[in-house]
């Protein structure tokens, strides 16, 4: 893909995710118990952050301005999606989420740190 496409693809994703959390928040919202008020909690705050990023996000550069931990945590709910993206079994919807699945793949890759020009130590004698 084109930096231009990552970065459409890059916030159609974040859309997606909001989408589906606002859906499982929905879910849970009227269960009250201290571990469902916890994932409430958290549903609520990732609902802000996918709001707050969807609106002043407009490129995968833009992450810059972010803090590591905001970063973090964009990246793991971008892997979360991944991870529980559907694989339909119809072969032409399959290859579909397939190609779907490359591109969060290749997404996903970029907030990773595969520079391989350093050593992690020198030996000595």
């Amino acid at each position: 893909m084109t930096y231009e496409e990552l970065d459409e693809f890059y916030i159609q994703t974040l859309k997606n995710i909001l989408a589906d959390t606002k859906e499982c928040r929905d879910y849970v919202k009227d269960l009250h118990t201290p571990e469902y008020d916890d994932i409430n909690q958290d549903y609520d705050e990732s609902i802000s952050l996918l709001n707050n990023l969807i609106s002043t996000t407009k490129s995968i550069d833009d992450l810059a301005e972010c803090g590591e931990d905001q970063i973090t945590l964009i990246y793991d709910l971008i892997a979360s999606y991944a991870d529980n993206l559907v694989i339909s079994a119809d072969p032409e919807q399959r290859k579909k989420d397939m190609k779907e699945y490359d591109k969060l793949e290749e997404l996903l890759s970029l907030f990773l740190d595969t520079d391989e020009d350093y050593d992690d130590y020198d030996e000595e004698d």
